[in-house]
C-alpha cells in the first residue's frame, strides 16, 4: 500500500507556482491594458455577454469532474485497459454535450442576449461578436476536457505548466496589438482570445496523442460505463449549478439591475481574486490525484491526512496573499488601473473572504468526490448554495445595495459548509469535530492574530508606495509566526524544525 508521494505533490507544486508567477503578472498588465483600451462599458460588454454561455456550461463542470474522478481512480488501480475505455467513453460524451450547449446557446442564449441584457444599442454588434466567439471556444473546450484531465490525472503539472505560459505569451501579443489597431478593440480582443484557445488545445491533443497509449479513438459500447458515468454527472449537476448561481448568474442579475458599469466593477474584482486564489489553488490541485489514487487504493487513513494538511497550507497560502491586499485594495488598484470603477474594492474583499472559504473545502470535495457518493451532497449543499440566487434577487428588489449580493453569498457558503461536513461523515469515517477544530478552527485563529498588527499600521502611516510595503512585510512575518505556533499541528512543527535545522546545518558545514 502506497503512501503519500510527498516529492510529486511538491515537485508539481513548484511547477505550478512557476507557471502561476508568469501568468498572473502577465494577467495583471494585459487586464490594465484592456480596461484602459476597451473602457468601462465595453469592459463590461465582455465580462457580462462572455458569461452568457456559462450559463449552459454548467452540465460541462459536472461531467468534466467525473471524467477527471473516473480516469484518476483507474490510474491509482493502474487498469490500462479501462482507462482507454474511460476516456473514450468520455470523450463521446463531451461531444454530444458542446452539441446540445452550441444549441442552447444559439437559441436561449441569444435571445436573452437580445431582451433581458442591459447592453448599449450602438455596442450591440460588437456584443453578438463577442457572443458567437465565446461559444466557439466554450465548445472546443468541452469537447476536449479528456485531453486536460488526463494530463492532470497522470500529474504532468509541468506540461500544464508550459501550455499555461503559452497562452498568456500568446495573450500579451494580442494586448500589444489591441493598443494599435484602428478596427473594433472589443471584437479584435474576443476574436484574439478564441485563437489562443484553439490553439492552446490543439497542442494538448498532440502532446496526449503522443505520450499516453489510451488516447486511441474507438467507439465506446460500454452501456454500463456510460450509465455510471452520466449517473455520477447527474448528481454533480446541482454542485455546478450552485457554483453557477453564484458566479454569472449573480453576474446577470447585477447587470439587470445597475448596467455593465457595475458588471466591469465585479470583473475587476474577480481578476484579482483570480490572481491570489492561484497562490493556493496550486496546491490543492497537486494533490487532488493523489487524493484519489489514495482512496483507489483503500488508504483511507493517509487520504484524510492529507484533506487536512492540504486543506489548512491552501488556507494560509491565500491568506499569506489576501491579507495585505485587502488592507492596501484601494492603493494597490490605483497603482495597478488608475482609476476603477465603483464598488470595486468592496466586491474584490467579499469575494476574496468567500475564496478562503472555498479554498479549505476544495481537499475535502475532492475526498467525497473519490468516495463516488454525491448524491446526497449535491441535494443538500447544492440546494443551499443555489438559493444564492433567489435570495439576492430578493433583496436587490428591495433596493438593497449590490454589495448585499456578495455578503449572501458568504453566508450561504459558511452554511452549506457546516452541512457538507455530516454528509461527509456518512461515507467517511472521520470526525467532524476534529475537522473543524483542526482546518476551521486553526485558520480562523491564525487569521484573527494575524490582522490587528498590518492593521494598526495601515492606519498610523501616511498613504502610499512605502506603506504598502511595511502592511506586505509586517503581515507576513506576522503570519509565518502564527501559522508556526498555532496554525500547524505538533507533528508539523516538528517536521518543519527538523527541516530548518538541516538546512542550517548543511549551510554551515
Amino acid at each position: 500500500m502506497s503512501q503519500i508521494d510527498n516529492h510529486r505533490i511538491y515537485k508539481n507544486t513548484i511547477m505550478l507556482y512557476i507557471r502561476m508567477g508568469i501568468s498572473m503578472l502577465i494577467s495583471l498588465y494585459t487586464s490594465r491594458i484592456v480596461l484602459q483600451v476597451l473602457g468601462e462599458e465595453d469592459y463590461g460588454v465582455m465580462a457580462v455577454v462572455g458569461g452568457i454561455t456559462s450559463l449552459f456550461t454548467f452540465m460541462n463542470g459536472a461531467l468534466s469532474e467525473a471524467t477527471s474522478r473516473f480516469l484518476t481512480f483507474e490510474l491509482g488501480r493502474n487498469d490500462i485497459i479501462s482507462l482507454k475505455k474511460i476516456f473514450n467513453a468520455a470523450f463521446v460524451n463531451h461531444l454530444l454535450l458542446s452539441l446540445i450547449i452550441l444549441l442552447l446557446c444559439e437559441t436561449v442564449g441569444l435571445w436573452f442576449l437580445y431582451h433581458k441584457l442591459v447592453i448599449p444599442e450602438v455596442r450591440m454588434f460588437a456584443a453578438i461578436c463577442v457572443y458567437q466567439f465565446s461559444i466557439i471556444g466554450t465548445c472546443v473546450g468541452i469537447v476536449l476536457v479528456p485531453f486536460n484531465s488526463l494530463i492532470m490525472a497522470h500529474e504532468k503539472m509541468g506540461v500544464y505548466a508550459y501550455l499555461s505560459i503559452f497562452d498568456v505569451i500568446l495573450k500579451l501579443i494580442l494586448v500589444i496589438i489591441l493598443q494599435y489597431i484602428d478596427y473594433d478593440k472589443l471584437i479584435f480582443w474576443a476574436a484574439g482570445g478564441l485563437f489562443t484557445t484553439l490553439l492552446y488545445q490543439l497542442f494538448n491533443i498532440i502532446y496526449c496523442r503522443k505520450h499516453f497509449m489510451e488516447v486511441r479513438f474507438e467507439f465506446q459500447r460500454d452501456k454500463k460505463l456510460y450509465s455510471q458515468m452520466f449517473s455520477y454527472s447527474f448528481w454533480d449537476f446541482l454542485g455546478s449549478l450552485s457554483s453557477l448561481s453564484q458566479g454569472q448568474g449573480l453576474n446577470m442579475l447585477l447587470n439587470i439591475f445597475f448596467g455593465p458599469s457595475v458588471n466591469a466593477a465585479r470583473g475587476i474584482a474577480m481578476t484579482v481574486q483570480g490572481a491570489i486564489v492561484q497562490f493556493s489553488s496550486n496546491f490543492v490541485v497537486a494533490s487532488k490525484p493523489q487524493i484519489i489514487k489514495l482512496y483507489a487504493e483503500g488508504n483511507i487513513k493517509e487520504m484524510m491526512y492529507l484533506v487536512y494538511q492540504t486543506s489548512n497550507f491552501s488556507y494560509y497560502l491565500l491568506f499569506l496573499f489576501a491579507l495585505p491586499l485587502c488592507i492596501e485594495l484601494d492603493y494597490v488598484l490605483t497603482l495597478w488601473l488608475g482609476e476603477y470603477p465603483d464598488y470595486t474594492v468592496p466586491f474584490a474583499i467579499l469575494i476574496i473572504i468567500n475564496s478562503l472559504t472555498w479554498s479549505i473545502k476544495s481537499s475535502r470535495v475532492t475526498a467525497l468526490h473519490a468516495t463516488g457518493h454525491i448524491k446526497l451532497s449535491n441535494l443538500t449543499v447544492g440546494v443551499i448554495l443555489c438559493l444564492t440566487l433567489p435570495v439576492s434577487y430578493i433583496f436587490l428588489k428591495q433596493g438593497y445595495s449590490p454589495i448585499s449580493v456578495f455578503v449572501i453569498t458568504i453566508i450561504m457558503t459558511l452554511f452549506a459548509e457546516i452541512v457538507a461536513c455530516f454528509v461527509l461523515k456518512r461515507y467517511l469515517d472521520y470526525s467532524v469535530k476534529d475537522y473543524l477544530i483542526q482546518v476551521y478552527g486553526r485558520c480562523l485563529l491564525v487569521s484573527f492574530l494575524s490582522f490587528p498588527i498590518p492593521f494598526v499600521i495601515h492606519l498610523i502611516m501616511p498613504y502610499g508606495f512605502l506603506r504598502l510595503m511595511i502592511v506586505v512585510l509586517v503581515s507576513s512575518i506576522s503570519l509565518c509566526l502564527f501559522v508556526y505556533y498555532c496554525g500547524f499541528s505538533k507533528n508539523i512543527r516538528d517536521k518543519v524544525s527538523a527541516l530548518i535545522k538541516k538546512k542550517i546545518r548543511a549551510y554551515l558545514h
